[in-house]
């Protein structure tokens, strides 16, 4: 009986192995590393540089991480669910003598904690995008630059792209800001008598259009931009027959909105602090998904 008990135990063992990796979660995307060229391209697509802190999801090899720390000084950080790909990588990360400057964890990237990240790369799926999309735009600070390898974020459409062919073949590599959340309506008193001022504004990704109004009167924006948390806005305003251009320039925090206001009015420029609150019950998500805000660009 023992020597039969010894014989099933030695049986587990060496089968073992085979048992977990059959227990193992199946991977989202299947392995193919991106060619060099791509990788130079996405680093500086994505203006990689020293002091930046680099997340790759799904790294594979680590080839990107390894060229963020080893050609820009970033401070990288590898996460892939495939046990082989991150010992590969820690392997590459040696042989490139960065071992001790970068991180390699084994991870599903869906658990993974990335909110330290300011550059996020990806060479997934769109349908692995789309599910990581809600992650991405949830945990990650506004003006975190993402780049992505061949795939897109459907309605979320990138703030660049370029195509770069390696062996005649192209392939595309996309680059998105993270935007903060500007939507609702935001109000401030501003001038002499003082005047109360409103602005709402409608959010599609980084994509904002809306209307203010000042003591009720409409006026036109003609412009509405959103970089990351900075934000720009250009609207006409007539005042005893006069019409001044008003340039709002400010920076998104939570409900607060505060900046400076540039004005021309004949021949003139003028300069004053500004800061608007938000209505907290107006803030709307800005994600395609809810089907609530399909606006145009302005």
């Amino acid at each position: 009986m023992k020597k039969i008990s010894f014989v099933l135990v030695c049986l587990l063992l060496v089968q073992a192995p085979g048992l977990w990796a059959s227990q193992q979660k199946p991977l989202d995307v299947p392995y193919v590393p991106t060619k060099y060229p791509i990788v130079d391209e996405m680093l500086k697509m994505a203006r990689v540089e020293k002091g930046d802190v680099l997340y790759d999801l799904g790294c594979g090899d680590g080839r990107i991480v390894i060229a963020a720390t080893q050609k820009f000084g970033a401070r990288s950080v590898g996460i892939d669910i495939d046990p082989e790909r991150i010992q590969e990588s820690r392997e590459n990360a040696a042989k490139a003598g960065v071992e001790s400057l970068v991180r390699f964890i084994e991870q599903d990237l869906f658990q993974a904690d990335i909110h330290e990240a300011n550059v996020v790369s990806l060479y997934l799926l769109t349908s692995v995008n789309l599910r990581l999309r809600p992650k991405l735009l949830r945990e990650l600070r506004p003006g975190t630059r993402l780049v992505s390898h061949n795939y897109g974020m459907d309605e979320w459409k990138p703030d660049q792209s370029a195509v770069v062919k390696v062996d005649d073949i192209p392939h595309d590599v996309y680059f998105w800001i993270v935007p903060a959340n500007a939507s609702g309506t935001w109000t401030w008193t501003m001038g002499k008598p003082a005047a109360k001022w409103e602005m709402h504004l409608e959010q599609h990704f980084q994509r904002l259009s809306g209307q203010a109004a000042v003591d009720g009167a409409s006026l036109p924006l003609k412009e509405v931009k959103l970089n990351g948390d900075r934000i720009r806005i250009v609207l006409e305003h007539a005042d005893k027959g006069d019409i001044t251009e008003l340039v709002l320039e400010g920076k998104v925090e939570g409900h607060s909105l505060g900046g400076t206001i540039k004005s021309r009015s004949a021949g003139k420029e003028f300069a004053v602090d500004w800061k608007a609150v938000r209505n907290p019950a107006t803030e709307k998500p800005i994600d395609a998904e809810t089907g609530k805000n399909q606006f145009s660009v302005h």
